[in-house]
Order: C-alpha cells, then sequence, then structure tokens
C-alpha cells in the first residue's frame, strides 16, 4: 500500500474520500412566517363571509320562518265565550250592566214614622245621617198612615241603588223590606232621592 493509498481515507481506514458538503435546513425567516399567517387569516376571512352571506340568502329566502315568533293572532279559535247577555227584568233587550257602587255619602234622604213610636222617624234619621253622611232633604215626619213593613221609596232610577244599600245595611235586621219608585204626587221634598217609611216591623225589630 502506497503512501497515497493511506492518505486517501481518514485515519487510513481506506475507502472513497469524501468530497462536498452535506444538505442543511436553513430557519423559517419572518417573511415567510407573515406570509404564511396572512394566507391563514384570508382563509378564515373568506370562511366567515361565506357562512354569513349564507344566512342572509336563507332568510331572505325564508322570511315568515325568521321573523314570525310574535304570538299568533286571535281568531276566535280555543277562546272562551263571553257570557251572552241577558234581558232585563222588564222585557227589554238590552244587555245587563254591572251594579254601581252606591254614591252613599251625601244622599238626601226623608223619613217618615209609620209605626205610631214617638221620636222614632227623627232618631232613625239622625242615626243614618251619622252613619252614612246622609243629608235631610226635610225634617222627619209622620207618615200619612200606618205602615206595617217598612218601605223605601226612590225618586230616581239612579236613586234605586242607594235604596237598596241602605235597606242591605242599616235594615238587615228585618225579613223583608219593600223597595219602590215614588210617586211623583207624594208629599215629599224635590231633593228627597230616597224616602224612608219606617214600618212596625222596624219597631218592634228595635225591642227584640
Amino acid at each position: 500500500m502506497t503512501r497515497e493509498d493511506e492518505r486517501g481515507s481518514p485515519g487510513g481506514l481506506g475507502g472513497q474520500p469524501l468530497t462536498g458538503r452535506m444538505g442543511r435546513h436553513e430557519p423559517p425567516t419572518n417573511r415567510s412566517f407573515y406570509l404564511s399567517m396572512g394566507a391563514s387569516t384570508l382563509r378564515f376571512a373568506l370562511i366567515v363571509a361565506l357562512v354569513v352571506g349564507g344566512i342572509v340568502l336563507i332568510n331572505q329566502a325564508f322570511p315568515e320562518a325568521s321573523e314570525d315568533t310574535s304570538v299568533p293572532p286571535d281568531n276566535g279559535i280555543g277562546t272562551t265565550d263571553s257570557p251572552s247577555p241577558t234581558s232585563s227584568p222588564d222585557g227589554d233587550d238590552e244587555p245587563s250592566k254591572p251594579t254601581p257602587s252606591p254614591t252613599v255619602q251625601d244622599t238626601v234622604i226623608a223619613v217618615f214614622n209609620g209605626a205610631g213610636v214617638s221620636g222614632l222617624a227623627s232618631n232613625t234619621q239622625d242615626e243614618l245621617i251619622e252613619r252614612f253622611d246622609f243629608v235631610a232633604g226635610q225634617e222627619a215626619a209622620d207618615a200619612p198612615a200606618p205602615v206595617s213593613v217598612t218601605t223605601l221609596y226612590w225618586r230616581a232610577r239612579p236613586d234605586e241603588i242607594e235604596a237598596e244599600y241602605i235597606a242591605n245595611k242599616f235594615f238587615r235586621r228585618l225579613d223583608d223590606v219593600v223597595i219602590a219608585r215614588l210617586d211623583q204626587s207624594a208629599d215629599v221634598d224635590p231633593s228627597v232621592q230616597v224616602a224612608i217609611y219606617l214600618g212596625t216591623d222596624y219597631a218592634q225589630s228595635l225591642n227584640d
């Protein structure tokens, strides 16, 4: 073996001499990094734009599906029927109306003694005024004739509810109280709304 052969390989091991350089990978530059980021962002933006565009197209094609979320209009199906109007006791076809609350305060009254008991009318009138803030339309007086059943006369139709209120609240201890319309020829002051004729039944109830 010659010296040249021995110098042909490092360490005298023989074989082909090494020539050239081995390949190597260079690290990515900032430019390639930003280009990659820009491409990813652009793809994401395109996907979002396609999704939004698709939703807009669907809403335009089917507007009722996205807008009709309110309660359906009431067409009478499934609703309860309102009570049918009833005829009045007088035979009129007008529907019945709710009973209004009585005025009570400042109602003008007059009390008449038909029981023959001294001071009954004046005492009863004073008690009514004190309890309900009524107004005396005239002084308490004796009835023109004896009265067995206490009777309340109302002058105008709106005064009827006042008479019923007095009968239910003040004369509730009596078994029966008559409520009727006042005769226009009766000797009662025109300002009186309810004329109260005390009967013997009321006088007896005071002694029970």
